[in-house]
C-alpha cells in the first residue's frame, strides 16, 4: 500500500512540473521581447547635441520612466533607431551619458517620466489604431499622436507622463 501512493505522489509532482513548465512557456510567447516583434518604423534622433546642455555631466540625473519600459537602449546622433513594431519609441537627451536614450513602450500603461528635458524624438509604431497621449504636471493632455506619428525635435519639457494607448 505505501509503495502504491509513493508511486502515485511521484506522478502527481511530475504532472504538476510538467504543467508549470508549460505554463511557464505560454506566458513567455505572450508578448515577445522588443528585439522579435516585427519590423518597424525608423525613430530620427534630433541632429545635434543640444548646445543649452553640456556633453556630459556626473552632476545631473539620468531621465527615467516608471513603471519600466519594455526596452531602454542608449545611442548616439545624428543617426536613427529601428522603432519595433508594436511599439511608441521615444528619445530624450541623456546628460550623464552625452547620448540619447531610446524608451520603447510596448505594454498598455501610463508612465512616469523624470529629468526629461529639452529636445527629443517620438515615433508611434503601435498597432491597432492605439493613440499615444503625453500628460503636463497638472495630468492635462499636451499632445495626442496616432499611429504613424512622429517628430524629431519635440520639447520633453513640459511633459510629466506618458499613455501609449
Amino acid at each position: 500500500m505505501r509503495d502504491k501512493r509513493s508511486t502515485l505522489g511521484i506522478i502527481g509532482a511530475l504532472a504538476c512540473l510538467s504543467s508549470a513548465m508549460f505554463a511557464t512557456n505560454a506566458t513567455a510567447q505572450t508578448a515577445a521581447p522588443p528585439h522579435e516583434r516585427a519590423a518597424g518604423q525608423v525613430l530620427t534622433m534630433p541632429a545635434t547635441v543640444p548646445s543649452a546642455l553640456p556633453a556630459k555631466s556626473a552632476a545631473a540625473e539620468p531621465p527615467t520612466a516608471w513603471p519600466k519600459p519594455a526596452d531602454i537602449q542608449h545611442v548616439s546622433t545624428p543617426g536613427g533607431f529601428s522603432c519595433a513594431g508594436g511599439n511608441l519609441c521615444t528619445s530624450v537627451y541623456d546628460p550623464t551619458k552625452g547620448d540619447y536614450v531610446v524608451y520603447s513602450f510596448y505594454y498598455c500603461d501610463t508612465y512616469t517620466l523624470s529629468n526629461w528635458s529639452g529636445a527629443g524624438g517620438y515615433r508611434n509604431a503601435q498597432t491597432g489604431g492605439a493613440t499615444a497621449h503625453f500628460y503636463g504636471k497638472t495630468g492635462n493632455e499636451l499632445k495626442s499622436v496616432p499611429v504613424g506619428g512622429s517628430s524629431s525635435s519635440y520639447n520633453w519639457s513640459p511633459v510629466y507622463s506618458i499613455r501609449n494607448c
